[in-house]
């Protein structure tokens, strides 16, 4: 039997594993009012017990074990930390030892510690079909700047190719500053790196294959250097600052209607199986947004790459409150287009945690959203109470406490990470919904 932990820190008995339900709407059970709620106060859950979340009644469970100081959390919402079959589960470990941690992506215990250094912590793809398989460029000096491709079973790596001729010796190629995923077929992924001369280029590549194209990345090009372009979930179009760019990267096939494009946002599919990016707004379109009540401004506006329309999902129109500080997005749920994980934190709020007043809703929550226009919903999952980048007990970067709430291949599941009232550490928490039947 497993445990469940109530909102009195009692304990209940929990029958072990679900059993497969056939239901598409996600939400179906769950809390979907906008109304303010309490933020009830909690003790840390305990390490490897179920809890029911109080104010919203989801199945959450603590799946890592940080000591102080340590990091455990999802790499970042735009990157998917299941493999294809959701079989594994990839964390990132900060701290004095950081490092990335294979996990049981059902039982949720450890498998091993992988012996990879990426380019950057969040630069670690899972493959879409093949559920052994993930790429990263590695940092290793005796293969620094190689693409590489991981098998979990053979528990090896091997390079794929090295971007020397390209990036040079010493140039290290990224997804930039904002990472996102591969193509759906595993086939386009896009890059970046910095010359020897200080400029910067950007290129594309296909392995089936071993197809390169490349761009300058420069400002006289209408391009800032921080950047690489990010493939569709089509492979027939990348996004880059605003633009959706043909696979040339030269020609611009449109201009998305957007105040930043620096804003946290993840590329996706749409409930129809259009690319698009699902963006977190704070300031009004150019543009209005396809005549948005409030201009395109809300937590979750979506921005389609094939038209360029563009939609808020949940915003101050739908009736919620103006976009909460340090919200992100997480549209990688591939075998359900459309439905988007989300986390919010409102900084400037803490207060809310203590005074016993109904916070407004969203205020340090994680939801869930169907962005289906004729079948949309959010239901709002659970609290994760983390100070993030308020927290004073932190010996790591507190940046690293944000919940970076990311979504499974299902959407069945969400991954998220806490510092638990500036607790001095970070654990990661999976939220299981009512959808989800884990394998016997």
């Amino acid at each position: 039997m497993k445990t469940l932990l109530i909102a009195a820190f009692g304990f209940i008995a929990l029958a072990g594993p679900a059993h497969a339900v056939g239901s598409v709407n996600l939400c179906e059970g769950l809390f979907t009012s906008k109304d303010r709620v309490e933020v009830p106060a909690v003790n840390k859950p305990p390490f490897m017990k179920y809890y029911r979340e109080p104010a919203f009644g989801t199945r959450v469970i603590r799946i890592t074990n940080s000591k102080k100081g340590e990091v455990h959390k999802p790499a970042y919402s735009t990157m998917q930390a299941w493999n294809a079959d959701e079989s594994y589960l990839l964390l990132y470990r900060g701290g004095n030892d950081s490092g990335h941690v294979l996990l049981d992506g059902r039982s949720y215990k450890t498998i091993r510690e992988l012996d990879i250094v990426p380019s950057d912590i969040e630069e670690v793809l899972w493959s879409h079909t093949d559920p052994d398989v993930f790429y990263y460029v590695s940092k290793y000096s005796r293969n620094y700047g190689s693409f590489k491709k991981y098998s979990v079973k053979a528990d090896r790596s091997t390079v794929i190719r090295s971007f020397h001729d390209l990036c040079g010796k010493k140039g290290l190629p990224t997804n930039g500053n904002d990472p996102m995923m591969q193509s759906m077929d595993d086939d386009l992924f896009g890059f970046r790196c910095q010359l020897s001369d200080d400029s910067y280029q950007m290129f594309t590549y296909r392995p089936s294959t071993d197809e390169v194209i490349s761009q300058g990345l420069s400002e006289s090009a209408g391009w800032e250097p921080w950047t690489a372009p990010i493939p569709g979930p089509s492979g027939k179009q990348l996004w880059l600052q605003g633009s959706v760019l043909d696979p040339d990267l030269k020609t611009v096939k449109l201009k998305h209607d957007m105040a930043k494009f620096s804003e946290h946002g993840s590329i996706g599919l749409t409930h129809d199986g259009q690319d698009a990016v699902f963006q977190v707004v704070f300031d009004p379109s150019p543009n209005g947004c396809n005549e948005d009540l409030w201009q395109g401004v809300g937590h979750l506006v979506v921005h389609s790459m094939e038209t360029g329309e563009c939609r808020s999902v949940v915003s101050e129109a739908k009736g919620y409150p103006y976009t909460t500080s340090g919200t992100h997005v997480s549209a990688l749920a591939h075998k359900r287009p459309g439905w988007v994980a989300m986390s919010s934190v409102g900084y400037g709020s803490f207060e809310f945690f203590t005074s016993k007043r109904k916070a407004p809703a969203l205020f340090s929550e994680i939801y869930l959203v169907n962005t289906d226009p004729d079948n949309e919903v959010v239901c709002r999952l659970a609290h994760h109470r983390s100070y993030s980048k308020d927290a004073k007990r932190a010996s790591y970067r507190p940046y690293l406490g944000e919940p970076h709430a990311t979504i499974s291949p299902s959407g069945t599941r969400i991954l998220f990470g806490s510092d638990w009232y500036d607790s001095g550490a970070v654990d990661a928490y999976v939220i299981e919904l009512p959808a989800y039947r884990a394998a016997n």
